[in-house]
């Protein structure tokens, strides 16, 4: 899998995603161009490309790490031990957390890596389709023991990802409601609505 493939990069590089980052995510990738993000790095164009190659290749990156961090967060809780009930609360609330330690990577994963180029958004597809399974895997173990409701697993984790999915639109870390509330609530309102 290409997450297993991410290695560190240097502190220049990091500070060209995380620009590119919000660039593509206030802007989409399509409108942003190349020429914006090195004048938002007070770089020249040829110094960008001495870095990256290309539009799609820093996409490529910011995507995978994007999705790595989700990885991290969610796939600890759910392969342990926790019960069902909890174990799910307990993936939609990292879910939740992962979207806001990083709004514009976040909205790249949800978003724009259907920009990709062909090859990488097929893999890319992949991973949001196995990241995606984790919970509708849970689903389906909860709808077994009596405690979900039964029926279609991937169009319920589609509508409790999706509904949590809209926080790049909406969240501010100004905001009245601390990071854990938020957390908690979504995923308390996820779970309501499968419980049996």
């Amino acid at each position: 899998m290409p997450l297993k493939e991410i290695k560190a990069i240097s502190a220049r590089k990091q500070e060209i995603l995380n620009a590119a980052q919000q660039l593509f995510s206030e802007k989409g990738y399509v409108a942003a161009s190349m020429r914006e993000l090195a004048q938002m790095l007070s770089i020249q164009p040829a110094s960008l490309y001495s870095h990256y190659g290309s539009k799609d290749e820093i996409l490529w990156e910011i995507a995978l790490r994007a999705a790595r961090s989700f990885y991290d967060k969610v796939m600890p809780i759910a392969e342990g031990s926790l019960p069902t009930a909890d174990k799910m609360m307990a993936m939609l609330k990292a879910h939740t957390h992962a979207i806001i330690a990083n709004i514009d990577a976040s909205s790249i994963f949800f978003r724009e890596w259907k920009r990709l180029e062909d090859e990488k958004r097929d893999k890319f597809a992949k991973i949001i389709s196995d990241y995606e399974g984790t919970f509708m895997k849970v689903l389906k173990e909860g709808a077994e023991q009596g405690i979900f409701r039964s029926g279609n697993s991937r169009f319920f984790t589609s509508m409790m990802l999706s509904a949590v999915n809209w926080m790049p639109g909406w969240y501010r870390p100004n905001g009245k409601m601390h990071p854990d509330e938020i957390a908690e609530a979504a995923a308390d309102f996820m779970i309501s609505g499968i419980r049996v």
